[in-house]
């Protein structure tokens, strides 16, 4: 289904990864749809999720924690903000609490209430200009 029917992007992204599939217009489809055109090309589209760390132990998880430790440390003491979409299926918002702000804990978070996965499709009129705002400071 993912590499024969680009299952992953049609149902995943473009319905149940936004809040609001109907500000996807064709364009905005086809952008997402163009960079894996085919069977063969969509062997990383299967294969990311399955890396994603589920437990504190494994060949990513132990890669990730020492990536962790290393952003954590070159990032603690510099200004951080995050937009975080609330409805996003696949990381909650306790991925938020739980890892982001144990590490970040005075971070400016955003947390944007009607977006889901991909919140630069369902709140960029929202976290744009907040971020700005950030940066401007």
């Amino acid at each position: 289904m993912i590499k024969g029917l680009h299952a992953f992007v049609r149902v995943f992204l473009l319905k149940a990864g936004v809040v609001y599939p109907k500000r996807l217009g064709r364009r905005e489809q086809s952008a997402y749809l163009a960079p894996h055109p085919s069977w063969s090309s969509r062997t990383s589209i299967l294969v990311f999720p399955r890396e994603i760390p589920v437990g504190p132990e494994g060949r990513v998880s132990d890669f990730v924690a020492s990536v962790n430790v290393k952003l954590v440390s070159a990032f603690a003491h510099k200004p951080i903000f995050i937009a975080w979409p609330m409805k996003d299926i696949a990381f909650g918002p306790e991925i938020l609490k739980d890892l982001w702000l144990r590490d970040f804990p005075n971070a400016e978070v955003m947390r944007v209430e009607d977006a889901g996965h991909y919140i630069q499709e369902d709140a960029h009129e929202k976290v744009i200009p907040r971020l700005l705002n950030f940066l401007s400071r």
